[in-house]
């Protein structure tokens, strides 16, 4: 019978109603969840006749539950520290997958997995686009996104350095300013650089970059070997600012004893140096022997210990001294550009040869190097590109979506950018569970992108977006669906007493 039918349609829309709501309130908690709504339309209608106008006399069949929209509107993002979360704010998904399946989702909960890749609560890897040295390629092909944990950024060596000096115009002739750069060779080694600025002419300086190259001893069976580098048949030197100091025991007195190295001579050969070692051993009578031969100088002995350290004059060099001009407003004239081809080569590291830029102007044409009256000359500043090894130590996640490593050496490495995803119908988008979403033919196949194009919204790391639910219009959706399932059921008591009745009236 129609009547006992029609109210079972609408008890099924309802309950339908009553389920979807209940799925709502149920993951109001449930990080990027989307709260749905249930739309009913009539069924068909059966005409049973027409009136003296010719009009239709329908009889409604009942209802159903036409569709189940999804509401895409922004939950509000919750702050949690958290490294590994994100909340993404505007129009997009996050893309995940494994293998060639690729799913959306707006749940940004992510963890890394032993691999170091960033992956969902599912296990499911989380998508961007890689980086090489630290530049991303939106061009190619999606890849999972992966931290360095545990991993090392290799060493980089200066190519170019800048000086802010001012030079007193007013200094007498020879007049002399040191400033000292930190700067690195390609296995990473530091080194203090010097640019030495001597007062020549008025308005007229000369300069001097040197790299004094400090040398570690190699300990072994009361031996120390100091490894010196050479350039082209060129003899290894000694720097005067070697503060090596030798402590033995004296032969006569069996006194513990120390000794400063003597005294070195500017550009004093290793061979020169080693002689006057041994001297000054042989004169605080301390047994012990020094040797230099093929760029190693040798310090060796029983119970003899070394302190300080050896310090080489550059081997090699180029470019690394010449003239500054400066005209009469105290404006660097000459040279006219940046100093390039300063080598230091012969390294006894073995690293490669240092060939740097000094950058004496600044992208606005305007000098770092500037001449004052009665102004005590200075060095204010010093800037370089070159860094140490350093270990990983953390990472970030920006509002477009880079991801960027950090280290100890205080470098940060961008290493991926977070791929967002977005389609043209969201409704045709099929849930799959765990806050994921898939494309179908109705949702069109996701446009793939980054951050601030193609109207992809923007991300705030440490955090993570809420669900949209809102109880209050839950509550009140609650009440309504409530009412409708009573009626149905009400109306279905009905019919079933007036068919009893019906039923008594033939017996």
């Amino acid at each position: 019978m129609a009547s006992f039918y029609i109210p079972l349609t609408g008890l099924n829309a309802d309950s339908t109603a009553l389920n979807t709501i209940a799925n709502n309130l149920s993951n109001m908690n449930t990080t990027g969840f989307k709260s749905k709504s249930v739309n009913f339309s009539d069924l068909f209608y059966q005409q049973i006749g027409e009136a003296g106008s010719g009009d239709p006399i329908q009889r409604g069949s009942g209802t159903q539950v036409c569709s189940i929209e999804t509401d895409f509107s922004n939950g509000s993002p919750n702050t949690t520290n958290v490294d590994t979360n994100v909340a993404l704010q505007g129009n997009g998904f996050f893309v995940v997958g494994s293998g060639t399946d690729t799913l959306l989702t707006r749940d940004g909960d992510f963890s890394l997995d032993l691999n170091g890749n960033l992956v969902t609560s599912s296990g499911l890897n989380v998508m961007g686009f890689p980086a090489v040295n630290g530049v991303v390629n939106s061009n190619a092909p999606l890849a999972p996104v992966h931290i360095p944990v545990g991993e090392v950024e290799p060493p980089s060596g200066t190519t170019s350095f800048g000086v802010t000096a001012t030079l007193n115009s007013a200094a007498d002739i020879n007049d002399k300013l040191a400033g000292k750069i930190q700067v690195y060779d390609s296995l990473g080694n530091a080194y203090q650089a010097q640019v030495t600025f001597t007062k020549t002419a008025t308005n007229t300086w000369s300069y001097n970059v040197t790299l004094p190259d400090t040398l570690a001893a190699t300990m072994g069976n009361a031996t120390q070997v100091y490894n010196f580098g050479s350039s082209g048949g060129v003899p290894a030197t000694v720097d005067p600012s070697t503060n090596l100091t030798i402590t033995g025991i004296n032969a006569s007195n069996n006194v513990s004893t120390t000794i400063n190295a003597p005294t070195v001579t500017a550009g004093e050969t290793i061979v020169q140096y080693a002689a006057d070692l041994q001297n000054a051993l042989t004169a605080a009578n301390i047994q012990g022997t020094v040797t230099a031969n093929n760029g190693q100088l040798t310090i060796s002995g029983a119970n003899l210990t070394t302190a300080g350290s050896v310090i080489q004059d550059p081997v090699s060099s180029a470019s690394s001294s010449g003239i500054l001009t400066f005209d009469s407003n105290g404006n660097l004239v000459s040279p006219s550009t940046d100093v390039t081809g300063i080598t230091f080569s012969g390294l006894s590291d073995g690293a490669s040869n240092m060939d740097m830029t000094w950058n004496l102007f600044g992208p606005d044409g305007t000098s770092s190097l500037t001449q004052v009256v009665a102004q005590t000359s200075s060095v204010s500043a010093s800037t370089q590109d070159g860094f140490a090894s350093g270990n990983y130590s953390g990472f970030t996640i920006g509002s477009d979506g880079t991801v960027t490593a950090t280290f100890n050496n205080g470098q940060k490495l961008n290493v991926s950018q977070l791929a967002l995803g977005n389609v043209v119908n969201l409704q045709g988008l099929q849930d799959m569970g765990n806050g994921d979403f898939s494309t179908s033919l109705a949702s069109g196949t996701a446009a793939i992108g980054v951050s601030g194009t193609s109207g992809l919204g923007s991300m705030q790391g440490g955090a993570l977006e809420a669900s949209n639910v809102n109880i209050s219009a839950e509550f009140s959706d609650l009440i309504i669906a409530q009412r409708a399932f009573e009626a149905n059921s009400k109306a279905v008591t009905t019919f079933d007493t007036i068919t009893q009745e019906t039923i008594n009236m033939i017996h």
